[in-house]
């Protein structure tokens, strides 16, 4: 049996040593480290972080040879025993992150292993600072972990620190939440208040799929300012979030979301995925055209699930599915951009983001999810409340998931067969073609009006109002929409602009106020610089898409829609009134 040693030395050099013995093998020792983190698709190199390794066998030095950019070869066949080094300094879930207060293990980014005996269990021994708690999903006798194969070893992260433990049931398992990082001061919820709610949505989880496929579950929650991110493992996850989660009602509710997705994920990625994805090599890329389905069907149910569990009210709810449709209808990439080819892409594009992504590509979670949303409101019209998004669900858990079958990359005939339903519309127009969700007629259905509209405050009197077509951050221009006047004129990602008309812009506030009382057609004299030269660029300025979205209840809505409406979101009708309004404004210029 492979047996590893983690040990932190000094965890302020952040430096992680490791240790493996390896038994007598029939052939030269192999050894390498993975180039990707399943969950996330872009290659990573991880190899670039490992340092100063060597290679015994009978108590004498071997000589190493590296064959690629994540291989490495020793001349012996005997049992050897492998030291390295691992700078790990880089806080996100992908990767792993040492200092004086914490570490955090991202097994792939860490652990060489043997590809032959990839399949073998394994032991870890994990030998951190005095008083450090360990958080690790793997069974353990003591501090030494036990792990069924490599991969389940890199599926499990573990984290070292003075964390905060809150434990719960749910589903008749045992959860863990082990939280790391200070929480800003004040505000009303509490471990106590997130372990009650996440104890409920894992019960809500449970009952939708109809299975606990975990025999227990581990949430690492790491705090930091600027940091947010999940990554789904089989039976823990790690989360990122900023120190406010625990302030305001809605930081809250994104954490909780945050948390419902990954946990999700246990179900829907881990367990029902397509052949990519549960039979793949970590050198080199995996690719599927159904990551629309692991993380589309679960940005739905993430949020749903928090309504559902009653975790969040339904006005909450709707904010949050017409926030991602603002989000949305600002990408013109949408229109270029398939689900399927987004999934596909994922490796050069969703993680490789530049400036021509915004014209370009769509994100297979933020259309995914609103695709199921409105799928899901559809099956259940036609079904007259029979069936749901759910039955696809159950489903995809009976027949692939809960066998540890992959599911085809064609999953078309399978929501058609839970549903009884021809949803060959829905598949060709909005999954491999470049269509919108057919959001806004399944909400009217309900009584609902989802309409875009322009912000009077944002508005001089009785104007028209007007855009370059530019996406900003502070006074430089970011992004350039295709065919606005932005890209007429011919601005560019990377201009910096200081003038309209010449008069100062100190920041996109500025940029919108002086162009506001404008009327399309009108042209105004940008002054800006270029790769440090100065240039007078003339515009002529267009009408604007809606600036905000909102949502609101119909007068004289018919009694069946209203019956519709509460059977969906359990609550009642709210009438004749507006139920949540989003800008889009600040989001381009």
């Amino acid at each position: 049996m492979v047996a590893y040693t983690l040990a932190l030395p000094d965890p302020a050099a952040h430096l992680i040593d490791v240790t493996i013995e390896v038994p007598a093998g029939s052939e030269e020792l192999v050894l390498t480290l993975p180039a990707w983190s399943p969950g996330s698709y872009l290659i990573r190199d991880y190899a670039r972080m490992i340092r100063d390794l060597e290679v015994t066998a009978n108590g004498a030095p071997v000589a190493v040879r590296k064959l690629d950019k994540t291989t490495w070869t020793a001349k012996t066949s005997a049992a050897a025993t492998v030291r390295y080094r691992v700078y790990a300094h880089d806080l996100t879930v992908r990767t792993s992150h040492v200092d004086a207060t914490h570490a955090f293990v991202h097994g792939p980014s860490v652990f060489l292993h043997v590809p032959a005996r990839r399949a073998e269990p394994l032991t870890l021994d994990v030998r951190g600072p005095d008083g450090w708690r360990l958080a690790c999903a793997l069974d353990r006798d003591g501090d030494v972990l036990r792990a069924a194969s490599v991969d389940e070893l890199y599926d499990s992260p573990l984290h070292l620190g003075h964390d905060e433990v809150r434990t719960f049931t749910a589903g008749g398992v045992p959860f863990e939440l082990a939280v790391w990082g200070e929480r800003a001061a004040g505000g009303a919820f509490t471990l106590d208040t997130l372990a009650t709610d996440l104890a409920a949505i894992a019960e809500d989880h449970v009952k939708r799929t109809g299975a606990t496929p975990f025999p227990h579950y581990t949430f690492i929650l790491m705090l930091s300012p600027d940091a947010y991110g999940g990554l789904e493992h089989k039976n823990s996850s790690a989360n990122l979030h900023h120190p406010r989660a625990f302030g305001t009602r809605k930081e809250y509710e994104g954490l909780l979301e945050l948390l419902s997705h990954e946990l999700f994920h246990a179900w829907n990625g881990k367990r029902i995925a397509p052949p990519a994805l549960l039979d793949f090599d970590y050198t080199k890329e995996a690719y599927t055209r159904c990551l629309w389905v692991m993380e589309g069907l679960t940005s739905h149910y993430d949020r749903w699930a928090l309504r559902t569990s009653g975790r969040i009210s339904a006005k909450s709810y709707l904010e949050k599915v017409i926030d991602d449709w603002t989000r949305l209808l600002a990408i013109p990439g949408r229109k270029r951009q398939s689900l399927e080819d987004s999934s596909f892409d994922a490796w050069i594009k969703l993680y490789r983001p530049d400036e021509s992504n915004l014209n370009t590509t769509v994100s297979y979670y933020l259309k995914g999810g609103l695709v199921a949303t409105a799928l899901d409101l559809e099956i259940r019209r036609r079904t007259e409340r029979a069936r749901s998004l759910d039955d696809v669900l159950r489903a995809l858990w009976t027949t692939y998931g809960a066998r540890g079958v992959a599911h085809p990359e064609d999953v078309q005939p399978l929501f058609e067969d839970a549903t009884g339903l021809s949803l060959a519309t829905v598949f060709e127009r909005q999954i491999r073609g470049t269509a919108d969700p057919e959001l806004t007629a399944e909400l009217a259905y309900l009584g609902l009006d989802l309409r875009g509209v322009h912000d009077p405050a944002a508005l001089a009197d009785g104007a028209t109002p007007v855009w370059l077509g530019a996406v900003t951050s502070g006074t430089r221009i970011a992004g350039v929409v295709d065919d606005t006047p932005a890209a007429t004129a011919g601005l560019s990602p990377g201009d910096e602009l200081i003038a309209v008309d010449g008069l100062r812009v100190g920041g996109d506030g500025d940029l919108r106020s002086l162009c506001s009382f404008r009327k399309p057609g009108e042209a105004v004299e940008l002054a800006l610089f270029r790769r440090g030269r100065l240039l007078r660029v003339p515009v002529t300025l267009a009408a604007a898409p809606p600036t905000k979205w909102e949502l609101a209840g119909v007068v004289d809505c018919a009694p069946d829609a209203q019956a519709r409406y509460q059977a969906w979101l359990g609550e009642a009708y709210p009438g004749a009134a507006t139920i949540c309004q989003v800008a889009c404004a600040g989001r381009w210029i």
